[in-house]
């Protein structure tokens, strides 16, 4: 199986082929919004800068949300509740279903995935504030994202009400939610031969519903 198929003279830049793509992505997003070099008029109180020590907000997936100085500065972060495959189809827009000369088949599906922001601060307006621009900047970018970044939809962005974090009680988190879909795309060989051999050895087995069954209960 090759993971993902970079597809010659497709206009997808990016090629989306794991949740954390898709997470890296909006992070990368999300910093440059908040960097020097965002346009911002006026200009924001908090830039993001690639210094732990010195940045004025941190921007991180949810995984780095340990950083010890998370309580004395606004946060951004970045997270997924759920991620969804759809429905297999064969071949795509791209490229014919099958590959003759290597048989090889070539397979997509739209995938889903709902993303998360915790925009968290001391100060309850600070948090509701960060979150605002988090919400419009990625609502009225949507458009231009989808484009160069190869989504296929972007749901409304929805900004919850402002609670206290449920990581650091003494902070307080406004929460972003947006859903974004995209292609997932992959081929069949040489997985499809292991898969088949497996079908292959009910050739001998009376009940494959009992062969299966007893296969779990053993292992």
């Amino acid at each position: 199986m090759t993971d993902p198929i970079r597809i010659e003279g497709s206009n997808v830049v990016t090629a989306l082929s794991t949740p954390l793509t898709v997470l890296g992505i909006f992070v990368a997003i999300l910093r440059e919004r908040f960097s020097e070099t965002g346009f911002s008029d006026p200009v924001l109180k908090w830039e993001w800068k690639t210094d732990k020590a010195t940045t004025g907000i941190f921007i991180e997936s949810g995984f780095n949300d340990e950083i010890e100085a998370r309580n004395v500065r606004p946060a951004i972060w970045l997270d997924f509740t759920q991620h969804v495959f759809g429905r297999v189809s064969i071949g795509d827009r791209d490229q014919v279903p099958v590959y003759l000369p290597k048989r090889l088949e070539n397979y997509y599906c739209l995938a889903e995935m709902d993303l998360v922001a915790d925009c968290t601060s001391k100060e309850r307006g600070e948090s509701i504030l960060v979150s605002s621009i988090v919400q419009e900047f990625i609502h009225f970018c949507s458009d231009i994202i989808q484009s160069l970044f190869g989504f296929r939809g972007m749901s409304p962005v929805i900004m919850a009400r402002p609670t206290l974090y449920e990581k650091d009680r003494r902070l307080w988190n406004t929460e972003i939610q947006l859903r974004v879909e995209y292609e997932r795309r992959w081929r069949s060989i040489p997985f499809s031969e292991v898969l088949n051999a497996i079908k292959l050895k009910l050739a001998d087995v009376n009940d494959p519903d009992l062969y299966y069954r007893e296969i779990a209960l053993r292992d």
